[in-house]
């Protein structure tokens, strides 16, 4: 399959229908399909040819999703950038990809002089917001104006389609290579999965777009036809207003965006009903935020993902078991149609059921590999299967079940003690908003739990009440033997909380 089609099947089924949102302005198909044929013509007047990645450091907005579409038009690989970098992690990401034409919207044209400088590289800057162009850089809607559409090359299977950098939670990021046969692969299993998009639903788009969650969730709108509204930036108010205003059908969250929303204190104020499913992953959320988020939301199926961004979506916790609930809840549900999971012991072969080992995956959404990188690549994809760095189970059924990332298991007096399941047990004390877990050195155990906590608005709770509440739930030698009291946990973009950053700042003199 090839990237563009769902462009081509609505203009034939649906050219006059809104296609995009963007703040007050919306754009049939019928004119996104000429934008985006113009706007490869003009990408490739810049001198942009297959094979190249072509960047794009903006917030969410339609002329994202244009420029997706006319990337993948010409044959190029689209490398959306990471909003939340600093100027030198971005110029890194830049120069490291050999990305030459840099589209940049009003957010971030002041560092263009600056990434000038530090990627002699970098050939052109178009810019793609709003207000006028900077000096030295081309505005986006000349070039749109200015050329003539070009027809699609329909460019599918192994070329290169995304080039994705990791959050760069640990060491450098780096840059993933998935293509076309990837994405369509990990989409249409995780669509048949979750069946989560509505034939003409509407998806709003709140997530960042450089990152696979999002990116998925935009893109299962577009095939299935539909309206896709984007919102710059997350903020529970925002979302809220978009929902009513649009009669949002669909959407995707992390958890933090879930407990955020069903603690605003306007959400009462709004109609949500137009919501049918909320999709939910990026990191674990808790048994007690998700009673809360399904009573807030009681006309919405809840489906959780799991994957990564070398891989799509690799598992599913359907709408069925969201209902049935139970312990399977704790699960990420099992496998899509078109991915093969498995979780490998040290010596790389298939455990039984409900041993903890690496998962690992095989099939056509594996990405094609790191770019630039052999080493690491020979690394993950080794023997048929991608290696993702984290530990679970798989019960006699079927289901996975995510335990921990190998690095930040704890072992402590001997012990395994996985975060996951300690970050659950605190979950659920009344007066704790979110929580992580950790290992930190420790003279006499090795290593000890270390918990960093983020308490609800107006409650209060003292560190001997979280250890007592813990061994309520849990094993003695698991509830954390220090417990330090935060206003807001560290995340990186995809909302996945910086563990490193938690270990790192931990006080030495903590008890």
């Amino acid at each position: 399959m090839y990237l563009t089609q769902p462009l081509h099947r609505a203009l034939q089924q649906r050219p006059d229908a809104p296609m995009t949102v963007c703040g007050e302005r919306v754009r049939t198909t019928g004119q996104i399909a000429d934008r985006v044929a113009r706007l490869a013509a003009a990408l490739r007047s810049l001198g942009v040819v297959e094979g190249d990645r072509v960047g794009m450091l903006a917030l969410n907005s339609d002329r994202v999703h244009e420029y997706f579409l006319a990337t993948w038009w010409i044959g190029a690989a689209a490398h959306p950038i990471n909003v939340r970098w600093s100027p030198a992690e971005i110029a890194y990401a830049v120069g490291d990809s050999g990305t030459e034409v840099l589209l940049v919207d009003d957010a971030f044209a002041a560092v263009v002089p600056e990434l000038r400088e530090r990627c002699p590289g970098l050939r052109t800057v178009v810019h793609c917001g709003d207000g006028p162009a900077p000096e030295g850089t081309v505005s986006y809607e000349e070039l749109v104006r200015s050329f003539e559409p070009v027809p699609d090359g329909r460019h599918g299977g192994d070329t290169l389609a995304l080039l994705l950098y990791t959050g760069g939670t640990t060491g450098l990021p780096k840059g993933v290579m998935v293509s076309h046969r990837g994405l369509s692969a990990s989409l249409h299993g995780s669509m048949l999965a979750m069946r989560n998009v509505d034939h003409g639903g509407v998806t709003l788009v709140t997530a960042p777009l450089f990152h696979i969650a999002a990116f998925c969730s935009w893109y299962a709108q577009l095939l299935m036809g539909g309206t896709v509204v984007f919102l710059p930036a997350f903020t529970p108010a925002h979302f809220l207003d978009a929902v009513q205003r649009h009669r949002v059908t669909t959407c995707i969250l992390v958890p933090l965006m879930v407990q955020l929303v069903c603690d605003h204190p306007t959400l009462a104020d709004h109609d949500v009903s137009s919501l049918r499913s909320i999709t939910y992953g990026g990191t674990a959320s808790s048994d007690a935020l998700l009673r809360q988020a399904m009573e807030t939301f009681p006309g919405a199926g809840f489906t959780q993902g799991y994957g990564m961004t070398e891989t799509g979506v690799l598992t599913v916790l359907g709408r069925a078991e969201h209902r049935a609930g139970g312990p399977r809840l704790r699960s990420t549900g099992r496998a899509t149609p078109t991915v093969e999971i498995a979780v490998l012991g040290p010596d790389g072969s298939p455990l039984p059921p409900d041993e903890v080992g690496e998962i690992a995956t095989r099939g056509d959404h594996v990405m094609l590999g790191y770019w630039g990188k052999p080493q690491e690549t020979a690394q993950a994809l080794r023997e048929g299967w991608m290696h993702t760095g984290d530990a679970g189970r798989i019960d006699e059924d079927g289901y996975l079940y995510v335990v921990d990332r190998i690095k930040d298991m704890i072992i402590t007096g001997g012990e395994n003690v996985y975060s996951a399941e300690v970050e659950n047990a605190l979950a659920s004390h009344p007066a704790v908003a979110s929580c992580a877990v950790v290992g930190l050195p420790d003279d006499r155990w090795g290593e000890r739990v270390h918990a960093v906590v983020v308490l609800k608005p107006g409650r209060t709770a003292t560190v001997e009440e979280i250890q007592a509440h813990s061994k309520s739930l849990i094993a003695g030698y698991k509830t954390p033997r220090s417990v330090e009291f935060v206003e807001s946990l560290p995340t990186s973009a995809a909302g996945k909380i910086l563990k490193r950053v938690l270990r790192d700042s931990a006080r030495p003199d903590m008890p």
